[in-house]
């Protein structure tokens, strides 16, 4: 037994048990819990020539993404020959092979796409398709994996990617939690743990918002216990849905956009505008900032009270006579009014002054002070 022992263990990864994670590190990229949304442009099948897909690059970065994502995909190596008789955004496919064939991205473009965004500050991701394209992106240096939802059950695919040691990010449309879980565990089982898991939905656009069920996010965040993103392919131009996943904890966006507006691309209708995809980003950090607070239900203080909520609280309603108040007087609720700003008696403290005898006068419309009721 002591030969089948030593093959047995050789052949297991070195750690079977995981621990909770929280952050992944892309690129030297801290992705995950307390950081900000890590946004990822995708240009999927929109890339056009050369110059189009090195524009696109400047779009994303120009406006405010993290990264940029291409597709390296071959027809042929994606999908059989299968005839479709169905059609996409009212195009007939054919063979499934060709339909692909017609966004392949040309290999020796990589290089240089590589190099342009690293001349712009953004980071260069693109998502393999099969083994050749993510030996080829390997090679080429990218920080991390990304796997489309229609490869989440694709097992192969997965352990190749996962022993190649960089962080993958994978989507999950049109699947069970079950699929999700056994997916998650056999990249782990490859010794790989950086592990970014996107909800989605695979609906170009969802027939309905609430196809969307952004509360998944929450589920698979509380069952994987890893960091949590989301893939959107919401109707353009609307920005809803990113929004409300960052509120829920998504810390990977990834959006499809163009820099055509005829609909020129099978991607096309489900992409932004180049406008569209800075707002978005704008609108997202905005959101990250109005969700960055304590929490603790308090009024905004600065040190001078200079345009603060504190100094806005001086426009608080206080207690003000009704009408002339003479000395000896005994004060009644009939006889007051409560007014902005801040000058008189609290309105909670009022009930200590009801019943007490006036003992200076007050003009109708000033401020009703303690000083009135002292001799």
């Amino acid at each position: 037994m002591g030969k089948e022992r030593d093959e047995f263990f050789k052949a297991q990864p070195a750690h079977l048990t995981y621990a909770p994670q929280e952050t992944v590190s892309i690129g030297g990229h801290l992705v995950g819990k307390g950081e900000p949304c890590f946004i990822i442009a995708e240009i999927g099948g929109n890339h056009g020539d050369l110059d189009t897909a090195r524009s696109a690059i400047d779009a994303a970065a120009d406006a405010g993404c993290d990264a940029i994502k291409f597709q390296h995909l071959t027809g042929t190596k994606i999908a059989a020959d299968t005839i479709i008789y169905d059609e996409w955004h009212g195009k007939p496919i054919g063979p499934l092979s060709g339909f692909y064939s017609s966004v392949e991205l040309p290999n020796e473009w990589t290089e240089e796409l590589i190099a342009h965004a690293k001349k712009r500050d953004i980071m260069f991701l693109s998502t393999p398709f099969d083994t050749d394209a993510v030996d080829l992106l390997d090679a080429a240096g990218v920080p991390a994996f990304k796997v489309a939802s229609y490869e989440l059950t694709d097992d192969v695919l997965l352990r190749h990617i996962a022993r190649k040691g960089k962080p993958i990010i994978i989507s999950t449309g049109m699947a069970y939690l079950e699929e999700v879980t056994h997916a998650v565990r056999v990249i782990q089982e490859e010794g790989n743990n950086d592990l970014i898991v996107l909800h989605c939905v695979s609906m170009y656009p969802p027939k309905s918002y609430a196809d969307l069920n952004l509360r998944a996010i929450t589920t698979l965040q509380e069952a994987l216990k890893l960091p949590v993103g989301y893939s959107d392919h919401s109707q353009p131009p609307f920005i809803a849905a990113p929004i409300a996943a960052v509120a829920l904890g998504a810390c990977v966006l990834e959006k499809h956009f163009t820099l055509a507006t005829a609909g020129t691309t099978n991607d096309s209708p489900n992409s932004l505008s180049t406008e569209e995809l800075a707002d978005m980003v704008r609108e997202i950090r905005a959101a990250e900032a109005a969700l960055s607070g304590s929490g603790i239900k308090q009024p905004v203080s600065y040190p001078d009270h200079e345009g603060d909520e504190i100094f806005d609280r001086f426009t608080r309603r206080s207690v003000y006579a009704k009408r002339d108040l003479a000395p000896g007087e005994v004060l009644t609720e009939d006889m007051i009014v409560t007014l902005r700003p801040w000058g008189g008696i609290a309105p909670k403290d009022l009930p200590l002054f009801l019943g007490r005898t006036i003992q200076k006068a007050v003009r109708a419309r000033d401020p009703l002070t303690p000083d009135a009721f002292l001799s």
